[in-house]
């Protein structure tokens, strides 16, 4: 391996999960996964210099792999689909920043939380509108911060904080009424 290619894998390496996380949520299986990342990966390395590394942010990455699944979207050949993820990747969604959390949920058994997150919390992010559903996978699945996302949407980074307030506010509609009091919390409350 020369040393542009050994730097450009040094360089996709802390990205490589999060590319195919992502990348599941813009095509319908696994081998389009694959090829997702391939593509993104083949564009990037068209462009990348070793020389310029630090003017590659993670978010470069987004945008080429965003504009791909867009061409393909485009010439009609993939569709935009999202995938459960396993409940280990699931429990990421509530890792936002702490000064915009989540309403509070009661306490819920091990067991009954992962239920609840398997199927409950996949419906709800797959019924939000794409411009809101692409932010939050963006922000969860691919790690990105605000300014990241508008990089990768090509937006105003006031748009993007609308549309994750708007996710989240759509997130805790939907799951608020799926949640039940538990025995503890209404025993506290009395």
């Amino acid at each position: 391996m020369n040393q542009a290619a050994a730097t450009f894998v040094g360089y996709i390496r802390p990205h490589w999960g999060r590319l195919h996380t992502v990348a599941r949520q813009y095509v319908a299986n696994d081998n389009e996964t694959s090829d997702l990342v391939q593509e993104t990966l083949l564009r990037a390395w068209r462009h990348f210099s070793s020389a310029e590394q630090a003017a590659f942010p993670a978010a470069w990455l987004f945008v080429i792999m965003r504009n791909v699944a867009l061409d393909w979207q485009a010439s009609a050949r993939r569709r935009l689909k999202l995938t459960l993820l396993p409940v280990s990747q699931l429990t990421e969604v509530a890792g936002f920043e702490d000064d915009d959390t989540f309403a509070s949920l009661p306490a819920l058994s091990e067991e009954a939380f992962r239920e609840f997150l398997d199927e409950r919390i996949a419906a709800a992010v797959d019924a939000l509108d794409g411009p809101y559903r692409e932010v939050l996978i963006l922000s969860v699945a691919g790690g990105l911060h605000y300014r990241e996302i508008a990089e990768v949407l090509d937006c105003p980074i006031g748009t993007v904080m609308s549309r994750m307030a708007r996710a989240r506010r759509a997130l805790r509609e939907r799951l608020a009424d799926h949640v039940k009091p538990s025995r503890a919390s209404k025993e506290a409350r009395s």
